[in-house]
């Protein structure tokens, strides 16, 4: 029995020495090396591809939005030339109202004040442009 210990511990032994020379660990060094550079490279991708996925959800947001608007716009295009978009418009950006209709707006020191063009016509102010009409 002693016999296959002594054999058993002289195998160690060169196996060891053979496994550990230089060379030998030089290449485990290197492959290490590469591994761990592979897998940083690994994670590396993995947070440009997320920024880029990121990205493109934003464009492809941005893409909608500018498409509903384009659409938005293409319709009020076609539309121009009806009366009703030319009252809308005068209302909304000028601001016009109808001969009939009266419209309330707060003044600089925040009470409603009337105006319309009616109301002047009642009071007088454009009494003569009302008589002119007529």
């Amino acid at each position: 029995m002693k016999k296959k210990r002594k054999n058993s511990k002289q195998f160690n032994e060169r196996f060891r020495k053979r496994f550990f020379t230089k060379k030998s660990v030089t290449v485990l060094i290197f492959a290490v090396i590469i591994l761990v550079a592979a897998a940083f490279g690994y994670q590396n991708l993995n947070r440009r591809a997320a920024r880029y996925e990121e990205t493109i959800e934003e464009l492809s947001t941005e893409i909608r939005e500018i498409e509903e608007t384009n659409k938005t716009l293409e319709e009020e295009r076609t539309n121009m030339d009806s009366p009703e978009f030319k009252e809308k418009m005068a209302r909304e950006r000028l601001g016009m109202i109808d001969r009939d209709e009266y419209s309330l707006q707060q003044s600089e020191n925040g009470d409603a004040g009337e105006t319309t063009g009616a109301a002047e016509e009642e009071t007088g102010d454009a009494g003569s442009a009302g008589s002119a009409e007529e």
